[in-house]
């Protein structure tokens, strides 16, 4: 994989007097198969959880380079979407069938399976779970579960959809809870692009128009909030990946208004993460960052990336082939 051993030593990418260096970059390889991930997560000190599009979900060691299948591929299905609760991993499965799978390093079993839900993210807050799934019979598929209980049970309200609308699970990062109350969700489709939210214990909705681009396979695809009141969104459309046209927005005040980015991604973006101080989104074309809550954005290298983690000075980022890139950001 040349693109993938070409970046080492020092690289300074620099936009309108703003840069970003990456000191280092190692290339994980987290599976020898052709597989994508388009989620990464860590699972205690060493390891890195990927659900992946063929091996299923498999943690890797960074400190040993070993690797580990810990949830079996299942056919006709893309593991999308992870989340941690202590030392209990909840994964997903997308396909024909919606399969939420709980377990450890060791074992896992279903916990949900239903034919006809397609899974686009599982979001947790201490000890709730709930995921999201395409509309059905008009509206968003939403269920949440108490990590004690047995089933996966309605939320209590309904948000609709409109004509071909649905959410995308791109990278596992379309929906997030923000505090025990909020959880945000964004959708998209021919005519639509959308950021909902749904207070769990009041049972008070929201959903809201963003200033993003529609059509067949575009509109917003993931979103990420640093704390309640400020959060940005990124998107595109994923047909046209080179074109950098309303592909995000960002928010001052949790999501009653958004904003279109002065400066956009160069590209589709289907993962955006960060914190109050810097912000990454990747996509197929590469990787750009923002300095100003997702007002300008900057390009940072080329690639074909799926998903995101930051961790302090650390990013990773998922590739093709079973790859992972880990930078390190100065």
């Amino acid at each position: 994989m040349k693109n993938l051993i070409l970046f080492s030593g020092l690289l300074l990418l620099s936009l309108n007097g703003i840069s970003q260096k990456v000191a280092a970059v190692d290339t994980l390889h987290f599976t020898a198969d052709t597989s994508y991930s388009r989620i990464v997560v860590r699972y205690g000190k060493d390891l890195l959880l990927f659900g992946t599009s063929k091996t299923g979900v498999i943690a890797f060691n960074e400190k040993d380079k070993t690797k580990k299948t810990i949830v079996p591929p299942v056919k006709g299905g893309e593991f999308r979407d992870i989340a941690i609760h202590k030392d209990t991993i909840y994964s997903i499965l997308s396909g024909d069938n919606g399969i939420v799978y709980k377990g450890t390093l060791e074992t896992s079993t279903p916990v949900f399976n239903e034919s006809g839900i397609f899974l686009d993210d599982i979001s947790i807050w201490k000890d709730e779970l709930v995921i999201l799934g395409d509309p059905i019979d008009g509206n968003f598929f939403i269920r949440k579960k108490g990590v004690e209980s047995a089933t996966f049970e309605e939320i209590g309200q309904k948000i609709a959809n409109e004509p071909q609308e649905g959410c995308y699970a791109a990278s596992g990062t379309c929906a997030q809870f923000v505090s025990p109350e909020a959880y945000f969700f964004v959708s998209g489709g021919d005519s639509s692009a959308r950021f909902h939210y749904a207070d769990l214990w009041s049972k008070r909705t929201l959903s809201v128009k963003l200033p993003m681009k529609t059509g067949e396979g575009a509109g917003p695809f993931s979103v990420f909030f640093w704390n309640p009141l400020n959060g940005v969104v990124v998107g595109g459309d994923y047909r046209k990946s080179a074109e950098a046209s309303k592909n995000a927005c960002f928010t001052k005040d949790g999501g009653n208004t958004w904003t279109a980015s002065e400066t956009f991604p160069n590209g589709y973006r289907s993962c955006v993460t960060g914190n109050s101080k810097i912000l990454y989104a990747c996509g197929t074309t590469g990787i750009d960052y923002s300095k100003d809550g997702g007002n300008t954005w900057h390009f940072l290298m080329k690639g074909n990336f799926c998903a995101l983690l930051l961790e302090k000075k650390t990013l990773y980022a998922t590739t093709n082939k079973g790859y992972c890139l880990k930078m390190k950001i100065r």
